[in-house]
């Protein structure tokens, strides 16, 4: 690894004497396509006709093909890294954080979740399902950031901690999807309907769990429990959990992957999840939460979490056991509650979450000459 990241600073030195234009680079290795964020951001960028605006987006794939692939990848982010005034993030990026980078080079991290309920980055390192000091340290892991996005005051403590930054740093800013969560509800729920008819006729569940490496996410659970004649189950897995598992397929289980989380929000009546960001984006949107936690305890081991859900207010929504949070489901939702809790992880202005970034950006780039 020591060697890799040296050669490619010595071929980045040839990079760096390309001029730098007036460029937003996105970057992330979240996904193939664009998130939400990107989307949106990158939309709103482009209405300045002089801005050059570039997404680039890969994962590491698997298997040596994959690695080889993202390997011949990175010499097109090391060429708009050298090239751009401004490079956003949403994911950790080899490059980002390895190479030494123009002076003139802004790095902003925008994490792609609103909030830090489980720990990650260097609160991890070291622990089962985290880095290795002496990986992180070599890939110089979440180094190089110039600003780092963060929706609340209590997250911002979670993030320095992640990204082993100063509070300094941290600018309150909301993501893209917040507005994304808020606009064309009755459009998206009528594309939602028409693409699953069945949906019309009873409430909605929308079951997004987090992923949980080499582990299998409980779906059966509560598709044991769940009263399908008057409910769907809306599952929204990651792409490796339905790789991984051998879910059973079920009238009224929809497992899907279509359509954004956000746009499921949309059609749900009902959101269940545990250890995910998700869960503050749902709460958000204004829809009844419920944590389905039946692995807490090894999920504290394995992974660690920042926010204790017992201390939280919606915290009696919490529950190990699939029967006691679907029998929970039948009574009235404690939508203060709810609420007060949107309110301690999103503590921005959330009026136009895009534009107030966009503006942010641009204040960078009028400054650097």
């Amino acid at each position: 690894m020591r060697i890799f990241v040296a050669v490619m600073n010595f071929i980045y030195i040839f990079y760096k004497l390309g001029s730098t234009r007036r460029k937003v680079t996105l970057i992330s290795r979240q996904s193939d396509e664009p998130s939400v964020d990107f989307l949106m951001l990158k939309e709103r960028l482009e209405q300045d006709e002089n801005l050059e605006v570039v997404v680039l987006t890969r994962t590491l794939g698997h298997g040596l093909g994959g690695k080889i692939s993202y390997f011949g990848h990175m010499f097109t982010q090391m060429h708009h890294l050298a090239t751009s005034q401004v490079v956003v993030l949403d994911s950790y990026c080899i490059l980002a954080s390895v190479l030494h980078h123009k002076k003139s080079l802004c790095i902003i991290q925008m994490w792609h979740a609103s909030c830090a309920i489980k720990k990650f980055g260097h609160q991890t390192i070291g622990e089962q399902d985290g880095t290795s000091e002496a990986t992180a340290r070599i890939m110089r892991m979440h180094k190089n950031y110039d600003f780092v996005l963060c929706a609340s005051d209590v997250t911002a403590e979670y993030f320095c901690q992640a990204f082993d930054i100063t509070k300094d740093k941290i600018v309150k800013n909301g993501l893209p999807r917040l507005d994304y969560i808020r606009a064309d509800q009755e459009k998206m729920r009528e594309k939602i309907f028409s693409a699953y008819p069945q949906l019309k006729g009873k409430k909605n569940i929308l079951y997004v769990p987090t992923f949980r490496k080499n582990r299998v996410v409980d779906v059966e659970s509560l598709i044991k429990n769940v009263d399908l004649d008057r409910y769907n189950l809306i599952v929204r897995l990651h792409p490796l959990d339905l790789q991984a598992g051998n879910f059973k397929k079920v009238d009224g289980v929809i497992y899907e992957t279509d359509f954004y989380s956000f746009d499921l929000l949309k059609a749900a009546d009902i959101v269940i999840s545990d250890y995910s960001a998700f869960v503050v984006e749902a709460s958000f949107a204004g829809k009844p939460v419920y944590l389905y936690v039946y692995d807490e305890e090894e999920y504290l081991k394995t992974t660690g979490l920042n926010v204790n859900y017992a201390n939280e207010a919606i915290g009696k929504y919490a529950f190990r056991d699939a029967g006691e949070l679907c029998r929970a489901m039948e009574d009235d939702y404690d939508f203060a509650a709810l609420n007060t809790f949107s309110s301690k992880y999103i503590d921005v202005n959330t009026d136009d979450c895009t534009g107030q970034l966009v503006d942010f950006i641009g204040r960078h780039l009028n400054a650097v000459k």
